[in-house]
């Protein structure tokens, strides 16, 4: 940072930190969507009499619409100029789509409204990122630790909060009143949000660089394949945890969602030292440690009784599968150069969204003929065969320079 940057940042630090504050109120924004599903979808399922074949579906549309819109938004967010108005238009599409549930009772309809917020979460990790790496260049580990952060919180008080809500109104009323946060906030940051002077990269170079260092990186490639099959296990416990909790364990709305809520406080609070872990051990031996560990948390639930050890459990889960994430990202953004921060994060959530979309669909085949438990612990193959993968195919590799 120059003495003139350096001036700047002392005499105005509100101004300095803004774009970071905005970022991470987005991404609370966006992750608070994920209450819906941990909380209001096993209520849709019960009020409008679907299977749980067609809840894991609808959960799937969302994530592989999802995984659809990752990639082009990735594109842009290396090659756009107004990234600003992409990423508010993508707060703004869930807003949308919170509303829209609310107010349809039939099973396509349904899917369009889930597809549509797929649409806007998907879309919106690529360009947020981008935004942030670019502003904060000397600072990226942390502005994108407070970004992922700020996620992890969505997730903690979209349960509980939702929850509460419901002890209050019936669902198409809290889905009405939780669709407002991401339709101001997204007009807000399309408005407001402009980054200034963006150096767009020329499309020529942009493909070169895109297919030597992302397409054809056989190391990001595998970290690719073991983000999705973790994606896979996680998105599939987002869906069947809460239906097992309310469906299975009789559990009322309020209690299921502060559950939920223990499972997200803790993969909110475990990323900080999971990174402190993995900087002095390595990735590999990291994911594979806490891979093998998350499938013996997933088998153990449905033995737990509910209270405190079915707390403890799903807590262990959060720390153990959901911390992963930063770890895995970190891995291939050190494997690639960062001017490709953007189509990286495209490659990564593209496959992750856009594969994982299944393993509800075939974790609601289980549930349908062997019961929840059981299908429990079939998601469990999903961080079983990221350990695997990772003890195997991935290898150590120098840092890239840009």
């Amino acid at each position: 940072m120059s003495k003139a940057e350096t001036a700047q940042v002392l005499s105005n630090p509100l101004s300095h930190w803004g774009r970071l504050a905005a970022n991470s109120s987005a991404h609370l924004t966006e992750h608070l969507f994920n209450g819906v599903i941990a909380v209001i979808l096993p209520l849709i399922t019960a009020s409008l009499g679907l299977t749980l074949a067609q809840a894991g579906m609808l959960a799937s549309a969302r994530t592989l619409m999802a995984g659809v819109a990752s990639f082009p938004s990735g594109f842009l967010a290396d090659l756009a100029s107004r990234r600003n108005l992409l990423l508010g238009i993508c707060i703004g599409m869930i807003g949308l789509a919170t509303f829209g549930l609310s107010a349809v009772s039939s099973f396509p309809l349904l899917m369009i409204f889930m597809a549509l917020s797929g649409l806007g979460g998907g879309g919106f990790h690529p360009q947020s990122i981008a935004i942030l790496s670019a502003r904060y260049r000397d600072k990226r580990a942390f502005a994108l630790g407070v970004h992922d952060s700020s996620a992890n919180l969505g997730e903690v008080l979209g349960p509980l909060s939702i929850g509460l809500l419901l002890s209050i109104f019936d669902w198409r009323t809290t889905l009405q009143i939780w669709a407002i946060p991401g339709l101001a906030v997204g007009l807000l940051y399309a408005l407001f949000g402009g980054e200034g002077d963006v150096t767009v990269a020329r499309g020529r170079d942009y493909r070169r660089a895109l297919w030597e260092d992302v397409v054809k990186n056989k190391t990001v490639f595998a970290l690719v394949a073991v983000s999705t099959l973790r994606a896979m296990g996680q998105t599939a416990l987002a869906v069947f945890l809460p239906l097992y909790l309310l469906l299975h364990l009789k559990l009322t709305a309020v209690a299921a969602g502060a559950y939920m809520s223990i499972l997200f406080l803790f993969a909110g609070a475990a990323p900080a030292l999971v990174g402190w872990l993995s900087d002095r051990f390595g990735h590999k031996l990291l994911i594979v440690i806490f891979s093998m560990l998350s499938v013996i948390a997933i088998t153990a639930i449905p033995y737990l009784a509910s209270g405190f050890v079915l707390g403890c459990g799903l807590a262990a889960l959060g720390a153990l599968l959901w911390a992963l994430r930063p770890v895995i990202v970190s891995a291939a953004m050190e494997a690639a150069p960062q001017n490709l921060t953007g189509s990286i994060i495209a490659f990564i959530y593209g496959a992750n969204m856009g594969v994982s979309f299944l393993a509800p669909i075939l974790a609601g085949i289980v549930a349908d003929s062997y019961g929840l438990p059981a299908a429990l612990i079939f998601i469990a193959f999903f961080p079983f065969s990221a350990s695997v993968l990772t003890l195997f195919l991935l290898r150590p590799t120098a840092v890239v320079d840009p």
